[in-house]
């Protein structure tokens, strides 16, 4: 137990004298017949942690005394160190300049003002846009002197679409975001060919320079009559070809003549040789196409009006005269010219052609040599004539025997 000696004054007969006597804690103690007048030693602190009137002083110290104080580095505390005269810590905020920070306001600080929340003073390439600044991407920020982004000097760089007209980088800019006017996108002047369509200007613009797709190298929509075979037409410009863009067929009747028995000892059908016949008879007279040619005939089972592709182009002899101008017109019940050549380009063999159909392509009768696979008497079929242009060129009216020798008509398909 700590013991301390004080001098305190007291009266006795009106004059003071000085005596000793002794303070200890001040729980009651006795020793031997001693009684301890026990008082508040002023170097233990109170229950706040301070010292009696002595709060200040201890601030300082160099001990960092209990609740009082944050921090203590004794005579190193100052403002502008980690520890702050009064024994606060060092922060941003507090209104105190200290260790690192170039600022602090303390509860001005923004990052919008004249001091950031972090105690910097605002500067470009900080991230943050302060008054003055267009933009600020910090580490971001370019010296590039064009293209989208931000300058070193935190103003947005000259860009494409920013409606100002940057020569050296630019040809226009209309700083919108169409690409169908004047002036594109990348900044460029519309020009066909750049992939875009200049509403107005261009029919089309798919950025190639192939004439056979959909869109010329005019920009222009392709179309019947502009010289270029385009999907969907079979021809354009050339002799054989219509204002439709479908090419002539090739239509003839055979040198060759055959009686009404065409299947003979064959694994095909009557109509089925009549068909090679007249593939076999273009192929040998140098008529080879694309397509291929089958026979104008009819049996129990079909006719050329279901079996028969209907061209909306030209029907034509070899010599290129014009039989019909297509399906319609050569069914139409006359014909502009007789098919009155052959595959070699002269008379057919005979002028009587077998045909048991109407002029309308349908069957004529079921009487066709019972389908064309017998010359037994007394069957018969009906013939045409290669010298007719109306309805007799395949309907002569009349029957005739099937042991009898005519020609094919065969026409081109496909």
């Amino acid at each position: 137990m700590l013991h301390y000696t004080s001098t305190v004054l007291s009266r006795n007969n009106g004059l003071a004298r000085g005596r000793k006597i002794l303070l200890i804690h001040r729980n009651s103690l006795r020793f031997g017949s001693t009684l301890c007048i026990c008082a508040c030693a002023p170097d233990i602190p109170n229950y706040e942690g301070y010292f009696d009137k002595l709060a200040e002083e201890r601030c300082g110290n160099g001990v960092i005394d209990f609740h009082s104080e944050e921090c203590d580095e004794g005579d190193d505390n100052d403002s502008r160190g980690f520890c702050s005269p009064t024994c606060k810590k060092a922060r941003c905020g507090d209104g105190i300049i200290q260790l690192n920070e170039e600022c602090d306001l303390g509860d001005e600080n923004a990052d919008d003002g004249n001091c950031t929340r972090l105690c910097y003073l605002p500067q470009c390439g900080d991230g943050i846009v302060q008054p003055g600044e267009g933009c600020d991407l910090g580490e971001d920020n370019t010296d590039l002197p064009y293209g989208s982004g931000c300058s070193n000097d935190c103003q947005p760089l000259p860009t494409c679409g920013d409606g100002t007209l940057d020569p050296g980088y630019e040809e226009c800019d209309d700083g919108n975001a169409l690409n169908t006017d004047a002036c594109t996108n990348e900044c460029t002047i519309a020009a066909c060919g750049d992939g875009h369509v200049y509403e107005g200007q261009e029919a089309c613009d798919d950025g190639n320079d192939d004439d056979a797709d959909a869109c010329l190298t005019t920009c222009e929509l392709p179309s019947c009559g502009d010289g270029i075979v385009h999907p969907g037409e079979e021809c354009d410009g050339q002799d054989n070809c219509n204002n439709l863009c479908v090419r002539d067929r090739l239509v003839f009747a055979t040198k060759g003549t055959h009686d009404g028995d065409f299947k003979g000892a064959a694994n095909l059908t009557g109509l089925g040789v009549a068909d090679s016949i007249c593939n076999s008879r273009a192929n040998a007279n140098g008529l080879n196409t694309d397509s291929y040619f089958i026979a104008w005939l009819s049996d129990a089972e079909t006719s050329p009006a279901e079996r028969f592709f209907r061209s909306p182009g030209r029907y034509v002899l070899v010599d290129g005269t014009v039989v019909a101008e297509s399906w319609d017109d050569l069914t139409d019940g006359t014909l502009q010219n007789p098919i009155n050549l052959s595959e070699e380009g002269d008379g057919p063999g005979e002028v009587g052609v077998w045909t048991n159909t109407n002029p309308d392509g349908t069957r004529y009768s079921a009487d066709s040599c019972d389908e064309w696979a017998s010359t037994e008497d007394p069957l018969e079929a009906q013939v045409g004539a290669a010298t007719k242009a109306d309805s007799q060129w395949t309907d002569l009216g009349i029957s005739d025997n099937c042991t009898s020798h005519f020609s094919l008509y065969c026409f081109e398909q496909g």
